[in-house]
């Protein structure tokens, strides 16, 4: 067990640190407090190289902690990344200032509670940050193609096409006469979306040549609403082990899928998902549950889930979509734990009694 950790307070600009040690009797006391100004690289990395190789760090998971994990393993330290609102948790009632968020990092450490969050590898994180710009990408153009319908919507314009963004559609889209300020703005949001179309399908080629189709995207793609990219977007946001989680109801929390409960006394709330969750996971599991819920062939049992919690698709579709989804995140763990391809009808279990039909 580690004598002495480092707690990391990191801000924008600057990171309060403070070295601490354990006492043969238990006591932790601080060694030294610094404040570190990240335009001063030099001053920041003389710190650091007077620690003792393999130091743990303790910081907060907050935004801009990457370059801070690589900086550390490169100087042979140890990070580690706590989860904020665990951690928020553990302070309640404390006194909230620079000097004692770096304080109270290295202490918990060194009293074995800190909560630790995983910190994914310098290569997941680079893959990880392509999929992410896709993803938003993907977002951006969804809402130029709403603008889009909301002018034709405007000037009451109808139209039979099934994709009006498809060949024949954009043939119309380009030829409609319009009020001058409605054809230059529809003309503006149209050339946007080929620029957008332009920067999703670079990233879309990068993936097919450089991410390799292992057989966990192998077996992934093998569930029903997901193909190779979803696949390797749910690889690359769970990280390279999915026994990081000691069970599916584990994942599905981290994906934000579990249902939470409001009740107090008598009353019964509301169940809802929680917004502490990996955003990008749980987006691409509910973007996989859209063409299962909309589809009305097999697999049967998702398909019959999503139309009881729906009513046969005429109410409560969101939630149901989300349930579908849940389903889906149950399905990638079991799959990617035992290393075998989805089946509809899995086999019976050993010892079990199959039942005949008459």
């Amino acid at each position: 067990m580690n004598t002495i950790a480092v707690g990391w307070d990191l801000h924008r600009k600057f990171s309060q640190v403070s070295l601490q040690r354990r006492e043969d009797g238990g006591e932790i006391r601080v060694v030294e407090r610094a404040r570190l100004e990240h335009d001063d690289l030099p001053k920041l990395r003389g710190w650091l190289q007077k620690l003792p190789a393999g130091t743990p760090v303790a910081m907060e998971g907050a935004f801009g902690w990457p370059w801070v994990a690589d900086l550390l393993t490169g100087l042979g330290l140890d990070p580690h990344l706590g989860h904020p609102p665990a951690i928020k948790v553990l302070a309640k009632n404390e006194a909230k200032a620079d000097r004692c968020d770096s304080d109270r990092l290295g202490r918990f450490w060194l009293k074995g509670i800190f909560p630790e969050s995983y910190l994914a590898t310098p290569e997941v994180r680079q893959i990880r940050e392509r999929l992410r710009y896709r993803a938003a990408l993907v977002g951006i153009r969804t809402g130029v193609k709403n603008r889009i319908q909301a002018i034709l919507h405007r000037r009451g314009v109808l139209h039979s096409f099934s994709d009006v963004f498809g060949k024949r559609g954009r043939a119309w889209l380009d030829e409609l006469e319009l009020p001058v300020a409605a054809r230059e703005v529809l003309s503006g949001q149209l050339r946007l979306i080929d620029l957008l179309d332009e920067l999703i399908a670079e990233v879309e080629q990068w993936m097919m040549q450089n991410l390799e189709e292992d057989s966990v995207v192998q077996n992934l793609k093998t569930i029903p609403g997901i193909g190779l990219i979803l696949a390797h977007v749910i690889r690359a946001e769970i990280g390279q082990l999915v026994e990081r989680f000691p069970n599916v109801k584990h994942l599905v929390s981290y994906a934000g899928l579990a249902p939470l409960s409001d009740d107090s006394a008598d009353r019964r709330g509301r169940r809802h998902i929680s917004p502490v969750c990996n955003h990008t996971l749980r987006w691409a599991l509910i973007e996989a549950a859209g063409p299962v819920t909309r589809s009305r062939k097999p697999p049967e049992r998702l398909i019959k889930l999503y139309l009881r919690l729906s009513l046969g698709g005429r109410a409560n579709k969101n939630q149901a979509k989300v349930a579908v989804a849940r389903e889906l995140c149950q399905l990638v763990y079991v799959i990617w734990k035992k290393g075998e391809p989805y089946r509809e009808h899995p086999p019976a279990r050993p010892g079990t009694q199959q039942r005949v039909a008459k």
